[in-house]
């Protein structure tokens, strides 16, 4: 396990927790971003992620938090 955040581009990747504040949460489960799914990092330096429905930019900061 590592964090999101030292992931390499290019890969994918399976969510094993993540912690953060309420609105950040909320909003990565709106868009299907959970425990146990898979999502592609596609740029590294800012942080982009995908899955099959969207892509999202989120700060170093939230990475650190999410285990992949």
């Amino acid at each position: 396990m590592q964090a999101l955040s030292t992931a390499k581009s290019g890969e994918r990747y399976t969510i094993k927790w993540m912690l953060g504040n309420q609105k950040v949460m909320d909003f990565l489960h709106r868009h299907d971003f959970c425990e146990g799914n898979p999502i592609d990092v596609i740029l590294r330096n800012w942080m982009i992620i995908g899955n099959d429905m969207c892509r999202v930019a989120i700060g170093c900061e939230v990475a650190d938090r999410i285990q992949v």
